[in-house]
């Protein structure tokens, strides 16, 4: 596996696991030794698909209710 950040190079195993990203696919979170960025890795293809950022989620939302809460402090329309 490739680090998209630094291409350090190393085994899936080499790389710190974070966290699964969602229980229903094989994406992961990985932090890359060589300079810490965390990386989305497909587990069974053992490859990166990409550097995460912050707020960044390249698996989708998981709980279908974006968008159903107003903005805080506006009143709701009639």
């Amino acid at each position: 596996m490739k680090c998209t950040r630094c291409d350090y190079t190393a085994a899936v195993a080499s790389f710190r696991y974070l966290y699964n990203a969602r229980i229903d696919d094989s994406v992961a979170l990985r932090q890359c030794p060589g300079c810490e960025e965390w990386l989305a890795v497909d587990e069974l293809a053992g490859e990166t698909l990409q550097s995460v950022g912050p707020g960044e989620a390249p698996w989708g939302k998981s709980a279908g209710i974006e968008g159903l809460a107003g903005e805080a402090g506006q009143p709701e329309d009639e």
